[in-house]
């Protein structure tokens, strides 16, 4: 790695862990000819993210574990759980709500006879708000 420079910096891609090009040939010992797996290396050949040495199962794996680690994939994530705690925080009571919700109408949920429309309603009905979507799923 040259000097100066940060890990992950410049131009990334996802490439499968048996092809020779664009790895050094001291990085490319370690790897199997035989092995199904993916890594990232950047635009000068370094292997950037190996997953601890084994590989991403999947490039689709290898490319959501890119975006994350070195795309500000993190940041935006830590971001959005940050809006979703100061809207809660905002609307007291509302977390109850919606567990009250779940637990009441678990099967139903479920077996898809209750849907996340008919809960933003409820809470739009119950609170007078509007609820984001997303914050509905993962409740529970």
């Amino acid at each position: 790695m040259e000097e100066g420079r940060l890990r992950g910096e410049g131009k990334m891609k996802v490439i499968p862990k048996q092809t020779k090009a664009n790895i050094k040939q001291d990085q490319y010992d370690n790897y199997s000819q035989h092995d199904k797996r993916f890594i990232i290396v950047d635009d000068s050949g370094d292997i950037v993210d190996d997953a601890q040495g084994w590989g991403y199962k999947t490039e689709e794996k290898a490319r959501k574990a890119m975006w994350y680690k070195f795309k500000g994939g993190k940041k935006k994530i830590d971001e959005r759980e940050e809006e979703k705690r100061v809207f809660f925080d905002k609307h007291q009571g509302l977390n109850k709500f919606l567990h009250r919700i779940w637990e009441n109408n678990f099967k139903e949920i479920a077996r898809g006879e209750v849907t996340e429309q008919d809960i933003i309603d409820d809470v739009k009905k119950e609170f007078g708000i509007c609820l984001p979507k997303e914050y509905v799923q993962g409740i529970g």
